[in-house]
């Protein structure tokens, strides 16, 4: 499914994978992932580590952002369940008042990255609304707890509330299911 341009920069094509195409896309996507993250040494680690068991899950979807040959960036989630490392972590460290009503069956927005010569141009926001176009749960999602950040600013201007802190400098923010 390709979704419109809306943007100032209509050469930057938004399209949203499922589980069986985003296997193939894992070469085109490690370039953007490093450069914008930084955490893995290597594609193949990063692939079975992250990559491959993500797209395993229920309710995966990728969107990416090409410019042409280039990934310009890329957003990915799945359905969170009990059980899962992050999920439990917050579950864990959230009130249980919050987690009895956003916690498991949420949709959860694993990752969202552009390019840094790609920034400030709403591309982020494209990936961000092609991921959740049609996605009807709540959302979860972890990001620092810096109201300047371009990633939360970004994220509260698109119905993200607050949650509570999952770790120093980390909070949670969850998105009502529409």
């Amino acid at each position: 499914m390709t979704v419109a341009n809306s943007d100032p920069d209509p050469a930057v094509r938004i399209r949203l994978y499922g589980p069986p195409a985003a296997g193939a896309l894992a070469d085109r996507i490690w370039p953007c992932y490093q450069a914008v993250f930084g955490d893995f040494d290597d594609l193949e680690t990063w692939r079975r580590d992250l990559f491959t068991r993500h797209a395993a899950r229920s309710g995966y979807r990728l969107a990416v952002a090409t410019d042409n040959d280039t990934v310009a960036g890329f957003a990915w989630g799945y359905i969170g369940e009990r059980g899962q490392y992050w999920t439990d972590l917050v579950n864990d460290v959230l009130p249980t008042d919050v987690t009895a009503d956003w916690v498991g069956g949420h949709f959860e927005f694993v990752e969202l990255a552009v390019l840094a010569g790609y920034r400030r141009q709403g591309i982020g926001s494209r990936l961000h609304d092609a991921l959740l176009g049609d996605v009807r749960q709540k959302c979860l999602l972890s990001t620092a707890d810096d109201p300047d950040d371009p990633a939360v600013r970004l994220y509260l201007r698109h119905g993200w509330q607050r949650l509570g802190v999952l770790s120093p400098g980390f909070q949670v923010l969850g998105r009502p299911a529409s």
